[in-house]
C-alpha cells in the first residue's frame, strides 16, 4: 500500500514543478519583451536627434552620387548673375564667357573653372563665384582699374598687373616706358617722382628708363628733364630747387634741363 500511494502522488508534484516553469519561462519572455521595446524606444529617440538627421541625408546623397545618379537633373544650374560695377567690362559679355563653363548641377558644378575662365579676360582683376539656392551662380567681378601705359600697348593697373586692352584707349594718363619686367618699380617711381614735384606745379606725362639705365622725364607742359643713370633722386631735389628759385617765371619756353652735370645743369630753350 505505501509504494502505491507514493506512485499516485509523483505526478502531482511534477505537474507543480512544470507550472512553476512555465511562469517563470512567461516572466523571462515578458521581461525580455520589455527590454526589447525599450531599446526600440531609445533607438527612435536618437535617430530622431537632428544630427543624425542631417547625417542620414548627407550619407543618401552619397548614396545618390556613388550610383551615378545625375544630381545635374536634379539640381540643374538655370541663371548667372553678374555683378560689379564696370567701365570697360560688359555684364552680358561676363555671362556668355561663363555660361559654356557651368557644366554640372548646383552641387556638382566647378567654381574654380569659372573663376578661372573669367580671370584671363584682360580687364578682370579677381573673380568670386558662390551659389545661391536653388539654380543660380552668383559672379562678382572686380574690374581693373588703369593708371598708367606702359610701352605703346599695354596699361598698368593700381595694383600694378600689366595687361594689354583688347581696344586702344583713348584716357589721359601717363605712359611709362623700361626695361621687361621694370613696370611696378616705374610706377613706384613715378608716384615718388611725382610727389616730389608737386610744390612746381609740373606733371609727369612721360617716364623713360632706357637699356642704360638713363632716366628721363618729360613733363606736360613739354619739357624734358635728363636726370641720368645715377643719383636721379639727388638730381630731382636739385631741379626742383633750381626751377622755383630761377626757372618758374621764365617767360620763355623750355626745351630740355639736363641734370647730369656734376656742380650745374644745362638748359636748352625751344625757338621762338
Amino acid at each position: 500500500m505505501p509504494k502505491a500511494l507514493k506512485a499516485k502522488k509523483l505526478p502531482a508534484k511534477r505537474n507543480k514543478a512544470n507550472k512553476r516553469q512555465a511562469v517563470r519561462g512567461q516572466q523571462r519572455n515578458k521581461k525580455h519583451s520589455n527590454e526589447v521595446v525599450a531599446k526600440l524606444i531609445r533607438s527612435l529617440k536618437f535617430v530622431w536627434q537632428p544630427k543624425v538627421i542631417a547625417t542620414g541625408l548627407f550619407l543618401m546623397l552619397g548614396s545618390v552620387v556613388y550610383t551615378n545618379f545625375s544630381v545635374q537633373e536634379l539640381w540643374p544650374i538655370k541663371s548667372v548673375k553678374i555683378e560689379g560695377e564696370f567701365n570697360f567690362l560688359n555684364k552680358e559679355h561676363l555671362r556668355q564667357k561663363t555660361l559654356p563653363v557651368v557644366n554640372g548641377g548646383f552641387v556638382s558644378v566647378n567654381l574654380q573653372v569659372v573663376r578661372d575662365t573669367l580671370n584671363k579676360l584682360p580687364w578682370v582683376e579677381d573673380v568670386s563665384v558662390r551659389r545661391q539656392w536653388p539654380d543660380q551662380l552668383l559672379v562678382r567681378v572686380i574690374e581693373k582699374q588703369p593708371v598708367v601705359y606702359w610701352g605703346d600697348t599695354a596699361v598698368l593697373s593700381t595694383k600694378g598687373k600689366l595687361f594689354v586692352p583688347e581696344s586702344k584707349l583713348s584716357i589721359n594718363m601717363p605712359r611709362l616706358s623700361g626695361p621687361d619686367g621694370q613696370h611696378k618699380m616705374l610706377l613706384k617711381e613715378l608716384s615718388r617722382m611725382q610727389a616730389w614735384l608737386a610744390e612746381t606745379g609740373l606733371r609727369i606725362e612721360k617716364m623713360k628708363l632706357d637699356a642704360r639705365r638713363s632716366w628721363t622725364l618729360e613733363m606736360t607742359t613739354g619739357l624734358e628733364l635728363r636726370l641720368g643713370r645715377k643719383q636721379m633722386h639727388e638730381r630731382l631735389h636739385r631741379f626742383v630747387s633750381v626751377y622755383k628759385s630761377n626757372l618758374e617765371t621764365e617767360k620763355r619756353e623750355i626745351k630740355h634741363i639736363d641734370m647730369r652735370y656734376t656742380n650745374g645743369f644745362a638748359v636748352a630753350w625751344k625757338e621762338a
